[in-house]
């Protein structure tokens, strides 16, 4: 397995000074996965419970951390990490004068484990085209077969077909 990326521009600032244009690595995701995809990959793997059976787990096991969350614990799920809440608020010079309306918004957290972060920094690397080089790929690879086929038409109607690159 290996993560896909690609480069791109962007406008950055050096030391708060002239802003300029620089080259950055961005990861492509190949896909979205849902509840159901992870259900049906786990039931391809010898599973003896259904995929069916999968979804109804994972869909209680994700209401039970969303309750739990809701509840300002912290939910660790072991090897993948740990999810938790914080708050962003501005302050207050003291705590009398504190008022709850200070709090800007209630922040959704996650901390991987050890053997995540160290997993993920060994994780192959892959670099591909852009999303626009690959629409312009895509593009040409298209027009080419068009001319193909047109030039495939001509020669079976008895014409003569234009010479290919």
């Amino acid at each position: 397995m290996a993560i896909n990326y690609c480069f791109v521009v962007r406008l950055a600032s050096i030391y708060g000074r002239t802003k300029r244009k620089l080259v950055y690595a961005t990861a492509q995701r190949r896909q979205t996965v849902t509840t159901r995809d992870i259900a049906r990959h786990l039931a391809s793997h010898q599973s003896p419970f259904s995929e069916g059976t999968i979804i109804g787990l994972l869909q209680d096991a994700q209401r039970c951390i969303f309750e739990h969350l809701m509840a300002g614990d912290r939910v660790n799920l072991d090897d993948l990490g740990a999810f938790y809440t914080n708050l962003s608020s501005r302050g207050a010079a003291t705590a009398e004068e504190f008022d709850e309306s200070l709090i800007k918004r209630v922040n959704l957290r996650w901390k991987p484990s050890t053997r995540m972060s160290k997993a993920i920094q060994t994780v192959a690397l892959n670099r591909v085209p852009n999303r626009a080089e690959q629409r312009r790929a895509k593009k040409k690879m298209s027009e080419l077969a068009n001319k193909e086929v047109e030039a495939s038409k001509a020669k079976a109607a008895g014409g003569d077909a234009p010479e290919q690159p």
